[in-house]
């Protein structure tokens, strides 16, 4: 099979003017695939090589699926670009295999008819792959942590207003209680009891749900994700096998060690609620000295060199719900409230860090990416579930 670089541009006839078209498409920042009728590599741009991690020599003349997940919804995108013969888009797009890891990009695919350009292959097209950056996470996170906040706020308002009627059954109740018999003040004492019982918890959520400051300190990741984990197992997760990779060489991090139990316990509950007795909860932690993004919101480059991936291997996350995960009221669950994670994706913004997940059926991965030292200002505030 005649590979692309020595075929284009089409009608040339002539090896040497592949090369000047060959070169632009290398230089461009983002991914170029070109695939055949099969959806076999015919070539692809540096930067492709990047994404996928595999070389064009090795990657020439073969098949997409032995790269991507052969349920992955590229697949379908691929195969209505083609019957449809027309250009389309999809904006997240997963990438799963064993060498890629978990990815989403924004992807599109463009046909290439062979009657229209001579000597190119039929139904073959072009993929041009733009992944998911950081900085893209941190403006949709601070979106959906200002959502978050006001919702607390509500709910912080809701509990002061139910403590008022409450104070009123309650004394009503003591009240009754002096004019009771000795048998029926059993009933009148569980009143006020429940009526307390629900006081304190209508406090708890006064308390969570208030504009307290992040209390930033050193803490050890690792400590706190044992915390969480042994939380898990003695309940929620007791159905769980888990298994920790952790770099034991990480320095301890600037954080909130009460805000980030709470992510984490959100996030284990949510892999738990996902999977079933048998299925596997891992827990991986690394750090990179070169892994820096440009935030769109504060202008300046983040290092974020921490980085914990949360990974199960239970039902997945809907698609159609998989790009508004972290907004509030959104969830996956029947009956879910859709809270836990908009109070993630703000417990890491309030720590200047960024949350992304990918997910599929029997693989889902959040990756949580941190700052070692916190923000300079100690004015993030904190919010609840």
């Amino acid at each position: 099979m005649m590979a692309f670089s020595d075929q284009y541009p089409p009608g040339g006839g002539q090896r040497q003017q592949a090369q000047p078209y060959r070169e632009l498409m290398d230089a461009l920042a983002f991914p170029v695939v070109y695939l055949d009728s099969s959806n076999c590599f015919l070539w692809l741009n540096h930067a492709a090589e990047d994404f996928f991690r595999n070389s064009f020599s090795i990657l020439q003349n073969s098949n997409l699926d032995r790269i991507i997940a052969a349920d992955s919804p590229l697949f379908s995108l691929i195969r209505r670009a083609r019957s449809s013969g027309a250009s389309v888009e999809d904006r997240a797009v997963s990438f799963v295999g064993p060498r890629l890891g978990l990815k989403t990009a924004r992807v599109q695919l463009v046909p290439i008819a062979s009657r229209n350009i001579a000597g190119l292959p039929e139904n073959s097209l072009i993929m041009t792959i733009q992944e998911h950056s950081v900085a893209e996470q941190l403006a949709s996170q601070n979106n959906f942590k200002g959502a978050a906040l006001s919702m607390s706020r509500m709910t912080a308002l809701l509990a002061h207003e139910v403590k008022n009627p409450l104070a009123g059954i309650k004394g009503a109740a003591q009240l009754l209680e002096l004019e009771l018999d000795k048998s029926q003040r059993e009933l009148s004492a569980m009143i006020v009891a429940e009526a307390d019982r629900i006081t304190s918890l209508l406090q708890r959520i006064e308390t969570l749900s208030s504009d307290m400051p992040v209390r930033f300190e050193l803490v050890n990741i690792h400590e706190i994700l044992d915390h969480c984990l042994k939380i898990t197992t003695a309940s929620f997760g007791r159905h769980l096998e888990v298994r920790r990779r952790y770099d034991p060489s990480l320095p301890d991090i600037s954080a909130d060690r009460q805000m980030l139990v709470q992510c984490f316990l959100n996030l284990f509950k949510n892999a738990s609620e996902a999977t079933d007795k048998g299925n596997v909860l891992t827990v991986t932690t690394s750090y990179s000295l070169t892994r820096y993004s440009s935030s769109q919101i504060t202008a300046k480059t983040l290092h974020l060199p921490l980085q914990i991936d949360i990974a199960d291997n239970g039902s997945g996350i809907s698609e159609d719900i998989r790009g508004h995960i972290f907004e509030p009221f959104v969830s996956n669950k029947s009956g879910g409230s859709g809270l836990g994670l908009a109070m993630v994706a703000s417990v890491v913004a309030d720590h200047g860090g960024a949350v992304s997940v990918q997910s599929r059926k029997g693989a889902t991965c959040f990756t949580l990416n941190l700052p070692i030292a916190g923000p300079a200002k100690n004015n993030s505030r904190k919010t609840s579930q």
